[in-house]
C-alpha cells in the first residue's frame, strides 16, 4: 500500500475552492510563468472553437491540426488567483482550528456569478499495486483470524495485541473497537505487515497443463467484413504475401508490371487493412512459437458469418442466420469446440488459412466473442483479442441504430463472465473507422486487456503488446478496511469497508481509494437525552458489568457478551493518535493456489493540512486523478470529473513551489500533462453541450431537473456536493441522461479515456 501523505488528514470543517468561467472553459493546464520546466510539459490541446448553432462539431478542425499556433511567451502566460502567493491569498483563521487551517466549513452555497465551487482536494488516498502477488511472501502457517464484530471483516495482523482473561486470551480489534475471544499463542500473530494464508492448494497450474508449461488459449478475432479491404498508402514498393486468389488473378499481369492513374504517386503501396491485419497476426505467430510454443492458438473470422477456423486442424465451421441471435447455442459451440493443439504444431496451417481470408459482408462481432469467450474458457489466464474496423450490426451486440436493445448491458455481461473464468479481452479497433470503442471497451475495462484505436500499419505492435502483457493471478477481490472513524469516498458504498471484485490482475494492475474523517450525522450531532442514559447505561455496563476477572456473574466469557452486545463496540471519547488500514487480496496465481495476502498499515493522524501536503507523494495522487477523473468522464459525469481534475491539480501545484522540489515539479509536469488529456475531451464535449442546447447540462442540473418532477420530500434534498454522496438517491432519468452522453464519444476519445483508468504511475511517468 502507498498513500498520497505519511499523515491522515482530520479535516474537522470540509473546505471549498472555486473556480472561474474563464479556468474552467480553458481547462486544466499545467504551465505557468513561474517554472521553465512547465512549458515542457505534454500539455493537450485547447478545446476546438465552436460555430454558433452548430451541432457541436469543431471549426476547421483538420486545418488547426495542420497549423498549429505558435508557443506563447512566457510574460503571456496568465496565473490563476490559486496560483498568486503571498499575503493575498492568507484567509483568517477560523477560532479554534490550526493556524494554517481556513474558514470553509460552511456547505456549498449557490455559486457567485461565473464561479463554481468544488470541495478543496487533501491527501487522504491510498494506492494499491498488485504486481506483488506474482510471489508470494510471508507465508502464514495457520488460518487467518477474523473479528467477530458486527460487519467487520478484519483479520488479525502484527498490529494486534493480546490480553489475558478468565477463560482465553481477547484480542480488541483495532478498526472496530470489539473484543474477541481467540485461542492463539503470541507467536501464532503475524510479525510483519505483509503476510498471506493459504486457501487450497494448487493441484496443477491453472494456465498450463501436466507439463507445467504455459499452455493458456490466444483466439483472435478478426474482421474481414467489406470495409476491411479499405488502403492506405505506403512509401516504397512493400511485398505482401497473397491468397491463393490474388495469385490467380495474377496469372493476367504475368510481367508484373504496375498499373497507375495519371499523375498518381508510383513509389508507394496501397495496403489494405486486411493485409495489415494478415502481416500482423502471422508475426504474432511466430513469435508465439519462439516465446511460448506451448500455447494454443485458435481464430475466428467474422463478417455477416461466422468463420470458426480453430487451430485449423479441423474443418471450419460456418455459422449464419438465426444462429447469431442465439447466446445459449453460440456458447455451446464455443464450449465444444475441440481443443487447439499447441502453436509449434499448427503454426504453417494457421497462416495459410489467415492469407485466405477475404473482405465483404457486414460485422458479426458480438457472435464471434461469444463463441471465443466459450473456447478460451477452457483455460483461466487465456486471452481474447478482437480487431475491428466498423459497427457491429450482425446477430448479439449489435451496434447499429436499427437495434433498440441497450447494447452495453451486452458487452457488460460478457466481460463479466470473461472475468469468472480468468480471461482478458482486448479490443483493437482500426482508425478511419467509427466502431463505438466506448461500448467495446467495456470488454477491456472489466477484464484487465488493452483498448487501442490505432493505424492499420501499426496492428503487429499492438499485438504484441497484448500478448507480452501477463495475467499474473485471477479472481482477485480486494477487501480493504478503515478505522471505524473514516469512511471511503467516490465509492458505491459510504461504510469504513469496501469490497472490490478485481478480477484479472496484471503487472501494472493498480488500484486507489479516497477516504476521509465520517461526518457526524446531523440527528446525532446533538445527542439526545435518550442517547445520553443509554450511553450512560453502555458505560456503567463495560465497568461494571464486565469485570477485570474476563468473567461476568452468570459465568460467560467477556467475549461471548461483547461480540452479540454492540455497546461494547462503541467508540471511545479520546481520539486516536494513529489510524490502521488493512488491504485483503484473495486471488488464484498462475499454478492455481488459491491465497489471501493480507497487508496492515497505520498512519498517524494530524488537523494540519500543510504538514500532511508537506508529504505529498505525487505518484499516488496522479493515479488516483486519472483514474477518478477517467471514470467519472465513463459515466457522463461531466462536473465531477472536471471537478477532481481541477482541484486534485491545484492540491500537486502547491507541493511543486518549493525551489529545492524541481523532480517533483517535473513528475507534476508529466502526469497532469497526460491527465489534461481526459479534462479536454470532457470540456469540448460540454461545450459542444453548449453549443447545440444554449447551455450545458451539468450533473447538479441534471439531478435537480429530475427531482423537479418527484415531488416536495425530493425537493429538501440538500445540494450535492464533490466526493460526497447524495443524501437522496439520483434518479434513474438522470443516470440515463448522463449515459447518452457517454453514446456520441468518438472512439478516439473513448481510446483515450479508457487508458486514462487504466495507466498506473510508471505509465504516467513517461
Amino acid at each position: 500500500m502507498y498513500f498520497a501523505s505519511k499523515y491522515v488528514y482530520d479535516n474537522t470543517v470540509e473546505e471549498y475552492e472555486e473556480v472561474s468561467d474563464e479556468e474552467y472553459n480553458e481547462g486544466l493546464d499545467v504551465s505557468d510563468e513561474s517554472d521553465d520546466d512547465e512549458w515542457g510539459a505534454p500539455a493537450a490541446p485547447p478545446p476546438p472553437a465552436l460555430a454558433a448553432g452548430s451541432a457541436g462539431a469543431p471549426i476547421s478542425e483538420l486545418q488547426k491540426r495542420s497549423r498549429p499556433a505558435p508557443p506563447k511567451a512566457k510574460s503571456q502566460k496568465k496565473r490563476h488567483h490559486w496560483q498568486l502567493e503571498g499575503p493575498k491569498m492568507k484567509k483568517e483563521a477560523h477560532p479554534g482550528l490550526p493556524a494554517d487551517q481556513t474558514d470553509s466549513s460552511q456547505p456549498p452555497k449557490q455559486s457567485s456569478e461565473g464561479k463554481r465551487r468544488f470541495k478543496k482536494a487533501d491527501t487522504n488516498v491510498v494506492s494499491v499495486t498488485l504486481n506483488t502477488l506474482k510471489d508470494p511472501s510471508n507465508m502464514h502457517a495457520g488460518d487467518a483470524v477474523k473479528c467477530g464484530g458486527t460487519g467487520c471483516k478484519a483479520i488479525m495482523s502484527y498490529l494486534s495485541k493480546l490480553t489475558a482473561g478468565m477463560s482465553g486470551k481477547v484480542w480488541v480489534c483495532e478498526f472496530c473497537g470489539c473484543n474477541n475471544e481467540v485461542d492463539v499463542e503470541d507467536g501464532e500473530i503475524p510479525a510483519v505487515e505483509d503476510v498471506t494464508f493459504l486457501l487450497e492448494a494448487g493441484l496443477s497450474t491453472e494456465a498450463a497443463g501436466p507439463s507445467g508449461q504455459d499452455e493458456s488459449i490466444v483466439v483472435f478475432c478478426i474482421d474481414v467484413s467489406g470495409s476491411m479491404c479499405v488502403t492506405t498508402e505506403v512509401p516504397g514498393h512493400v511485398n505482401f504475401r497473397r491468397s491463393a486468389t490474388l495469385d490467380a488473378l495474377g496469372r493476367f499481369n504475368r510481367a508484373g508490371d504496375d498499373q497507375y492513374l495519371p499523375h498518381q504517386n508510383r513509389n508507394v503501396t496501397n495496403v489494405s487493412r486486411l493485409q495489415a491485419m494478415q502481416a500482423a497476426v502471422d508475426k504474432q505467430l511466430e513469435d508465439l512459437i519462439k516465446d511460448h510454443p506451448n500455447r494454443r492458438v485458435a481464430i475466428i473470422a467474422f463478417n455477416n458469418e461466422l468463420l470458426v477456423m480453430g487451430d485449423g486442424s479441423t474443418t471450419d465451421q460456418t455459422i449464419a442466420g438465426s444462429k447469431l441471435d442465439k447466446l445459449e447455442e453460440l456458447e455451446k459451440l464455443g464450449a465444444e469446440l475441440t481443443l487447439p493443439k499447441p502453436i509449434k504444431n499448427t503454426k504453417q496451417i494457421l497462416s495459410n488459412k489467415v492469407f485466405d481470408l477475404e473482405e465483404g459482408g457486414a460485422t458479426a462481432l458480438g457472435p464471434s466473442l461469444v463463441v471465443a469467450l466459450g473456447l478460451a474458457s477452457r483455460y483461466s489466464g487465456s486471452k481474447i483479442i478482437l480487431c475491428t474496423d466498423g459497427l457491429a450490426n450482425v446477430g448479439l451486440g449489435r451496434l447499429d441504430e436499427s437495434f433498440t436493445d441497450d447494447p452495453a448491458l451486452f458487452y457488460e455481461e460478457m466481460g463479466e463472465k470473461a472475468v469468472e473464468k480468468g480471461v482478458s479481452i482486448s479490443v483493437i479497433t482500426i482508425k478511419g473507422a467509427e466502431s463505438k470503442l466506448v461500448q467495446l471497451g467495456k470488454l477491456a475495462d472489466l477484464t484487465s486487456g488493452q483498448v487501442n484505436h490505432v493505424d492499420p500499419l501499426r496492428l503487429t505492435e499492438e499485438f504484441s503488446n497484448i500478448l507480452a502483457d501477463r495475467i499474473i493471478a485471477t479472481n482477485v477481490t480486494a477487501t480493504f478496511i478503515l478505522h471505524k472513524n473514516l469512511v471511503f469516498f467516490d465509492e458505491d458504498t459510504e461504510e469504513n469497508i469496501i469490497v472490490k471484485n478485481i478480477g484479472n490482475a496484471k503487472m501494472d494492475t493498480e488500484i486507489t481509494f479516497k477516504y476521509g474523517k465520517k461526518a457526524p450525522s446531523s440527528a446525532s450531532s446533538v445527542p439526545s437525552r435518550s442517547d445520553e442514559e443509554q450511553a450512560g447505561s453502555s458505560t456503567s455496563m463495560t465497568k461494571e458489568a464486565f469485570p477485570a476477572s474476563g468473567v461476568q456473574e452468570d459465568g460467560q466469557p467477556n467475549s461471548q457478551k461483547l461480540l452479540t452486545n454492540p455497546s461494547a463496540c462503541l467508540t471511545s471519547d479520546t481520539a486516536p493518535t494513529e489510524l490502521p488500514f488493512q488491504l485483503q487480496l484473495e486471488y488464484t496465481d498462475t499454478n492455481g493456489t488459491k491465497a489471501l495476502r493480507v497487508l496492515t498499515q497505520k498512519r498517524p493522524v494530524t488537523q494540519s493540512r500543510n504538514l500532511a501536503e508537506q508529504h505529498l507523494n505525487l505518484e499516488v495522487l496522479g493515479p488516483y486523478t486519472a483514474k477518478t477523473c477517467a471514470d467519472l468522464a465513463l459515466k457522463g459525469q461531466f462536473t465531477q470529473s472536471r471537478g477532481v481534475a481541477l482541484m486534485n491539480q491545484r492540491l500537486a501545484w502547491r507541493n511543486t513551489r518549493d525551489s529545492e522540489k524541481s523532480g517533483e515539479r517535473k513528475i507534476y509536469n508529466k502526469m497532469f500533462g497526460k491527465i489534461s488529456s481526459v479534462d479536454h475531451h470532457v470540456n469540448y464535449r460540454q461545450q459542444a453541450e453548449r453549443s447545440r442546447f444554449g447551455r450545458s447540462y451539468s450533473d447538479d442540473e441534471e439531478e435537480k431537473e429530475d427531482r423537479s418532477h418527484k415531488g416536495k420530500k425530493q425537493e429538501s434534498c440538500p445540494a450535492p456536493t464533490m466526493f460526497r454522496k447524495e443524501s437522496c438517491p439520483v434518479p434513474a432519468k438522470g443516470k440515463a441522461k448522463a449515459r447518452k452522453r457517454t453514446e456520441e464519444y468518438s472512439d478516439d476519445m473513448a481510446n483515450d479515456i479508457y487508458n486514462m483508468k487504466h495507466m498506473s504511475r510508471g505509465d504516467l511517468m513517461k
